[in-house]
């Protein structure tokens, strides 16, 4: 069973010393000092003597409410004997006297394992965090992530939180000109400052829910929410160029809702879900939008796994003309893990837009791999990716209509480098390096970027 399982776990990992106490528990009234009741105590707990070991540890907290390790004893003794709760009120007050790392670890743990009796999940999963903070070593650091994902299984909540700082060359996808140079055209066009690049900081707050309805060996049902909120901060240079604009301009947020269904057929798992949402530029609201999604996972052999999906987005404009009607799209991509554990992995994706607005209508094709070899560089794990786009846009017209169309041809690639030796309550610090650059006929969407992201990234 888990929590028996983590029980054993705590009992090893924790330090509740019992060298050199081989003794017995007598039945006979003795005089002990404090420091022989506290051992007497463990040593109780030890054997599985947990109410003998709860009736110590509550008579040495009659002499004194902050003996720390009568505490420690009444948080690991509690438990097994059905008061889950009052083992995590102890060791919850055991943390707060701990004065080192690794009496900080021994009370997390043993609330952490008293919240998973109580099953409050999620608590247990945060005390888990805290305990991996001041993990000893390396082993019981692992042992640490071993037992959270253990909890996060049982647990039908899931959350997760992202957080990202961005320096950029490009913060708001401006124009390389100030010149807007059209060909096919006689006539060149200049450019507002706020649609020519714009360098400066990004900052993406990015926090996701689940929560899991059912589930089976077979399927898996679920509703979820997200949160996105895109914060900018403009350079002094992009200031000087656009004076008239300001941080919130270039600020984005979208919320949603969705219910997804996973379903396991043969060796495939196939999985349907319905996503309602809305977005907002700047403190304008855009569209709210339906989006059904239907997506496929194959596995070829042990080693390739095929993945398929599509959808098709439908958006209520609050402000027509800012965003197309409808986007649909499908996607194919493989994942090969190589001998050795290398992950290669590729996709294909076709996207049109649909729109009363003669410029918004577009078909798209993505093709992008990326490699996560199987050996770090030193303290830190990679990850490369590449990938290249074509997008038409066959009604584009700026007065007149564009001879030929829009075509606008993006190459893109990234670095992430983490660090999971450098990890504080199981989130190792990871730096992505991105760069991006957009060729079109319309000078208004020739750019470029470069940035380096700055974020998070869960170990276990």
């Amino acid at each position: 069973m888990l929590l028996v399982r983590l029980l054993r776990t705590c009992l090893v990992c924790l330090t509740i010393g019992l060298a050199g106490l081989s003794q017995p528990v007598r039945a006979d009234p003795v005089d002990l000092s404090l420091d022989e009741a506290r051992a007497l105590a463990r040593q109780a707990l030890q054997t599985g003597a947990f109410q003998a070991a709860r009736e110590i540890a509550a008579a040495l907290l009659q002499i004194d409410p902050a003996d720390r390790a009568a505490l420690i004893v009444l948080a690991a003794a509690e438990p097994p004997l059905g008061r889950p709760a009052q083992g995590r009120m102890a060791g919850m007050r055991a943390w707060r006297l701990s004065t080192t790392s690794l009496q900080k670890f021994e009370a997390a743990r043993l609330t952490a394992l008293a919240a998973a009796e109580e099953s409050r999940f999620t608590l247990s999963q945060f005390w888990l965090r805290r305990a991996a903070a001041h993990a000893p070593d390396a082993a019981l650091l692992a042992q640490t992530g071993r037992d959270y994902q253990l909890v996060r299984a049982q647990n039908p909540v899931a959350i997760a939180v992202q957080l990202s700082f961005s320096p950029s060359t490009n913060i708001n996808g401006g124009a390389e000109s100030r010149f807007n140079i059209i060909e096919g055209l006689p006539f060149v066009g200049l450019l507002s400052g706020d649609a020519q690049a714009l360098s400066g900081v990004v900052a993406i707050a990015d926090l996701r829910l689940r929560y899991r309805l059912h589930q089976s060996a077979e399927s898996l049902t679920e509703v979820g929410g997200q949160l996105i909120h895109r914060a900018v901060w403009m350079s002094s240079e992009a200031r000087a160029i656009a004076p008239t604009s300001s941080n919130a301009d270039f600020a984005a947020s979208q919320s949603e809702i969705s219910l997804s269904h996973w379903r396991k057929v043969g060796q495939a798992g196939l999985g349907a879900t319905l996503s309602y949402g809305a977005k907002w530029s700047g403190e304008l609201r855009d569209f709210t939008y339906v989006r059904p999604v239907l997506e496929a996972t194959i596995p070829l052999n042990d080693a390739l796994r095929l993945n398929l999906s599509g959808f098709v987005e439908q958006r209520d404009n609050v402000v027509p003309g800012r965003a197309a009607n409808q986007i649909r799209g499908v996607s194919v991509g493989s994942t090969w893990t190589r001998d050795g554990g290398a992950l290669l992995g590729g996709q294909l994706s076709w996207l049109t837009s649909d729109s009363v607005t003669p410029n918004l209508r577009s078909d798209a094709m993505t093709a992008q791999m990326f490699y996560v070899p199987a050996r770090r560089l030193g303290p830190a794990t990679l990850q490369f990716s590449l990938g290249a786009s074509l997008a038409d846009y066959a009604e584009y017209a700026v007065i007149f209509p564009v001879p030929g169309g829009r075509q606008d041809r993006s190459v893109f690639g990234s670095v992430d480098i983490a660090l999971p030796d450098y990890s504080y309550a199981g989130f190792a610090p990871v730096v992505t390096l991105g760069a991006r650059r957009v060729d079109s006929n319309v000078g208004r969407f020739d750019s470029s970027e470069v940035s380096m992201r700055i974020g998070f990234r869960s170990t276990f």
